[in-house]
């Protein structure tokens, strides 16, 4: 009897040391995008682990990578629905095991976001406009890379988180966001129509009144 545990044991050892592992691979994700992918790697039945290389640059913006020697169907499938639940469509491609990550059935996982910060430039400067309440109209707006700093009415000044994410700049206010679609029409002048940068808040809040305002900047030049 005491063998016959120990066999069972041994099987079971056997068997988790033959459990494939995720190799993961990301690039320039918004942090939303990680919070929401490591939440999905977390519930998904395969170890993993992050891997700090650049991707290749041949590689699309979501590549799984599979050993060719041993194929695992169902998990493979559940990494696809990952990067599908995130927005991209993956693509899947083999190696061998001269790659060494990739034996037994190991899986690459990459993920890059060519879409995000370094392609989009949020201007620094702006006005708010549109607002909800006229009071607010034309307050000064400065961004950084990581704030939005609001000058009130009074002169004080607000300084408040923002991103770009999924294509809209997000500012965000205590436990919710104010969402804002970008565009840049011409805008009509003393001077004639010039060019702006102009973004449209996407969603009404009760408090404060000055988050109901959309935010543009008026090219002269």
């Amino acid at each position: 009897m005491k063998n016959g545990i120990l066999i069972c044991m041994w099987a079971l050892l056997l068997t988790a040391c033959q459990q494939p592992t995720v190799y993961v691979f990301s690039e320039n994700l918004q942090e939303e995008q990680r919070r929401q992918l490591d939440a999905a790697l977390n519930a998904q039945t395969l170890p993993y682990e992050y891997v700090e290389l650049a991707i290749p640059s041949d590689f699309g913006e979501a590549t799984l990578l599979l050993s060719s020697d041993k194929i695992y169907q169902k998990e493979t499938e559940q990494l696809a629905i990952i990067m599908q639940g995130l927005g991209y469509e993956p693509q899947v491609s083999y190696t061998t095991r001269s790659n060494h990550f990739y034996g037994d059935g190991n899986i690459g996982f990459y993920l890059k976001n060519t879409d995000g910060e370094d392609a989009f430039t949020m201007a620094s400067r702006l006005r708010t406009i549109q607002c909800s309440d006229d009071k607010y109209n034309d307050l000064a707006v400065r961004f950084s890379n990581e704030y939005a700093e609001f000058t009130l009415p009074s002169g004080a000044v607000v300084r408040l988180r923002w991103e770009y994410l999924y294509g809209y700049v997000v500012i965000y206010y205590k436990s919710y966001s104010q969402t804002y679609s970008h565009s840049q029409p011409l805008v009509n002048t003393p001077f004639g129509a010039k060019p702006s940068d102009t973004y449209t808040f996407t969603a009404h809040v009760n408090n404060p009144s000055w988050l109901d305002c959309s935010l543009q900047v008026v090219y002269m030049d």
